[in-house]
């Protein structure tokens, strides 16, 4: 869960206060529960492990049975708290940030750690990005981007983001990092030269960060648009309208765009210009980022209903419910649907994508 600090700080950003209003008793759910929540769940797959980095744990759960296989660190630490989804970098590490600004490398299949790179205590939400020379690109509240070292974490650089904050995760292509910011902005930053190419202000807070796909830069914002920019320029290659706060990145399958929205809307366009292809109500909140495969797109609901729907029509498939509320984005790996739940009883459930059933659920150690 965000701290309310985070969420005063969108409103004084230029959010609407009216919709400020409708969003807070969403943020504060998040909170609720018998295992206390004091972050958002992050999430990432490889092979056949989930990492749900979590409150003062990351666990690695098999995706085939739903049980623990290793969890960092053994002892609780009061000062590492994790938010965002983990990286999974090119050679199989798993590198995840701290609420605290720290970074931990760990060796994926057996949790043992690599390095930890203390960091300067400003606060990690987006989830890390590798460069294409193995280095690890964090952004956190002091508003630079800090490049650390892939073997040993040792910091190289600070590239200054002109002290804009970034929630959600960052887009790389072989040239560029691609940065969304609460404040508005999207930038291109020159992996080679350090320096911005170009910053483009979309005109309200981006909490979930960009996708860049077949092309083009995919990114949702707080004034119910959906853009898609050319990552060379910045320039709107076309916009949408959504019914609410787009809070993850929309997702695409290389021809169709899926965002989803606090209207409860689910609504699929045309990567190529955006045209309206079909919308649903989902009958509460999204803040959960959809998944999509063979056919099927999937939305889970801040009352915890989790739906598939037909690509091509939009049309049910099946509904789940889970016990909590549904945050972060949904993962298709290993044959089942993951979905990160803010609740009581557990805090991660695979789903059977073809019908809905629940085949296992995870709750975090204590």
């Amino acid at each position: 869960m965000l701290g309310d600090h985070s969420f005063i700080k969108i409103i004084r950003k230029g959010i609407r206060p009216r919709l400020a209003a409708a969003a807070l008793p969403l943020l504060l759910a998040a909170c609720a529960g018998g295992a206390p929540n004091q972050s958002w769940a992050g999430l990432a797959v490889r092979g056949d492990l989930a990492y749900l980095a979590h409150n003062y744990h990351i666990s690695a759960v098999n995706l085939s049975s739903g049980e623990m296989v290793w969890k960092y660190p053994e002892e609780v630490d009061a000062k590492t708290l994790f938010y965002g989804d983990p990286l999974i970098d090119s050679q199989g590490y798993l590198v995840a940030g701290a609420y605290n600004g720290a970074v931990v490398k760990l060796n994926a299949e057996t949790g043992t750690p690599v390095w930890k790179a203390e960091g300067d205590g400003e606060k990690i939400i987006a989830p890390i990005a590798e460069g294409p020379d193995g280095e690890y690109y964090v952004s956190s509240e002091s508003g630079d981007l800090r490049v650390l070292g892939g073997s040993d974490g040792a910091l190289i650089k600070r590239i200054p983001l002109d002290k804009m904050t970034s929630w959600g995760p960052m887009a790389v292509n072989g040239e560029r990092i691609y940065i969304a910011t609460i404040e508005h902005k999207v930038m291109a930053v020159n992996f080679e030269s350090g320096a911005a190419e170009w910053t483009v202000d979309l005109g309200a807070a981006i909490a979930g960060g960009v996708n860049l796909v077949d092309g083009k830069l995919v990114v949702g914002t707080f004034t119910d648009r959906i853009y898609a920019l050319d990552p060379q320029t910045g320039a709107t290659l076309w916009e949408a309208a959504a019914e609410g706060w787009v809070w993850q990145a929309p997702i695409s399958d290389g021809e169709t765009v899926f965002a989803a929205d606090l209207g409860g809307a689910l609504r699929a366009l045309a990567l190529a210009d955006g045209s309206p292809l079909w919308s649903v109500q989902v009958g509460a909140p999204v803040q959960a980022g959809p998944a999509a495969q063979e056919g099927q797109v999937f939305a889970g609901t801040s009352k915890g209903t989790v739906r598939a729907y037909s690509i091509e029509a939009g049309a049910p498939v099946w509904e789940q419910t889970v016990e909590g509320a549904v945050h972060g984005s949904l993962r298709l790996s290993g044959g089942k649907l993951l979905v990160v739940v803010s609740g009581a009883k557990y805090q991660l459930a695979a789903l059977n994508p073809e019908s809905g059933v629940i085949v296992w659920t995870y709750a975090e150690p204590t």
